[in-house]
């Protein structure tokens, strides 16, 4: 280390990562009167092609929070079903309004709204603090007991040290913290490589929603419908992104019109940069265990997903929700965070998550890989239109995708403290 961090001031709970988890678990834990500082790495929340979709299980939560409402209120588009294919092919999978819920519809929301939102609504309670800006370093260990006692972090050029009960890693994929505790994710699917752009919306488009991949052309292409434009997702074989660059944008564009002719236009004169292109390989995965004494890892730094389904968000959601369920009445009495708590948590989304990845595994591989490696533009397979056509798979798919495999709920609101603006109001 080339300095000596400065001291700060003692802590609950020191949550790393200001994403959907990090953000839900600052707010939960902070409604609670439980000291929680948040570290955010960047310097806001505006990010290109992260996770926009809230899902009915979510919207629940939020709702139960009285905060459903408020965040309906944000621009957000409801994709009500996911379609597969376009015109003759075209095939309604999924359809979420069948979910009995009062949100069956996914509800896509920039993600840099949504936690500005959740942000403000963590600083109406003083027992929340936020640092942007703040990476962190490494995790302090206690030299008796080998257990994590806090962490260092940068800020504006200085090194800090927090002291901690509980250290929380959100902080993604490719976690940090993860690295620094010597955990290894076990991959769980194979690699899934797309190529995200945004093109503009016009009158006479005729989504509705989302559709899953197009039937034609060489690599199948994702369209999700936003407030003013596409997010549209071209998935290509791993490994192939430099040479797709080599070939020139000219043949990127070729490839948009084989599987999606009425966006061909949009694609030429929007797409003249590759900056344009985003690009992203994610691998899904999970850790054997996600914690350590004094340490928790939780939603992508414990178990990633892959874009099939667009679960991920909100499967780092529950497990927030389910991280306050545990530890917040155990703080709020004034007691200690021991390991035992810890594997709760593991043990309340573990097998949920495994099933999900075994999904996600499942049809990356049936679906779409096998599509996108044979050069054949995606089909829906004859056993998936016959699997679609039985009523309890009807329900099932959705059910799966936009509730998980059991509702997850908000178990602590007898702790929940009047807050700092309703105390001054």
């Amino acid at each position: 280390m080339d300095s000596d961090p400065a001291e700060s001031d003692d802590i609950n709970v020191c949550v790393v990562g200001g994403g959907p988890a990090g953000m839900t678990l600052s707010y939960l834990l902070s409604r609670c009167g439980i000291a929680t500082l948040l570290l955010e790495s960047q310097d806001d929340f505006d990010r290109d092609f992260r996770g926009d979709t809230l899902h009915a299980g979510v919207m629940e939560i939020f709702s139960d929070l009285g905060l459903a409402d408020a965040i309906l209120a944000l621009p957000h588009y409801k994709i009500r079903n996911i379609v597969f294919g376009a015109g003759k092919e075209a095939v309604r999978l999924i359809d979420f309004s069948r979910l009995k819920t009062p949100f069956p519809y996914i509800t896509m929301i920039a993600q840099s709204i949504f936690l500005d939102f959740l942000a403000g609504e963590c600083r109406k309670s003083s027992a929340f603090r936020l640092e942007m800006g703040a990476m962190a370093k490494e995790l302090v260990t206690d030299p008796v007991s080998g257990r994590i006692a806090g962490l260092v972090y940068r800020q504006d050029g200085v090194l800090r040290q927090i002291r901690a009960d509980l250290v929380v890693a959100c902080d993604g994929r490719a976690s940090r913290l993860r690295r620094e505790a010597g955990m290894e994710p076990i991959p769980m699917t194979d690699p899934i490589d797309v190529l995200w752009f945004r093109l503009p919306k016009e009158e006479h488009d005729p989504r509705e929603g989302a559709s899953g991949p197009q039937p034609g052309g060489r690599t199948p292409i994702i369209i999700l419908e936003r407030v003013d434009h596409f997010q549209i997702g071209v998935v290509i074989p791993h490994g192939e992104f430099q040479d797709i660059k080599a070939a020139g944008l000219g043949e990127f564009h070729e490839r948009i019109r084989e599987a999606a002719p009425d966006l061909y236009e949009r694609a030429v004169t929007v797409l003249d940069d590759w900056k344009n292109v985003a690009y992203l390989n994610v691998t899904g995965s999970r850790l054997k265990r996600w914690y350590r004494d004094g340490l928790l890892l939780i939603g992508d730094a414990a178990h990633v997903m892959t874009p099939v389904g667009g679960v991920g968000i909100n499967y780092a959601i529950w497990d927030a929700v389910e991280t306050a369920n545990v530890i917040a009445p155990v703080l709020s009495s004034g007691r200690g965070i021991d390991e035992h708590h810890l594997e709760e948590i593991q043990k309340r989304r573990e097998k949920i998550t495994r099933v999900m990845l075994a999904v996600q595994r499942f049809a990356g591989r049936r679906v779409v890989s096998s599509s996108v490696q044979q050069g054949r533009g995606f089909r829906i397979p004859w056993f998936a239109r016959i699997l679609f056509m039985l009523p309890g798979v009807r329900w099932l798919f959705p059910a799966l995708i936009g509730l998980g495999l059991r509702r997850t709920r908000c178990e602590i609101d007898d702790l929940f403290k009047v807050t700092d603006a309703t105390q001054q109001g």
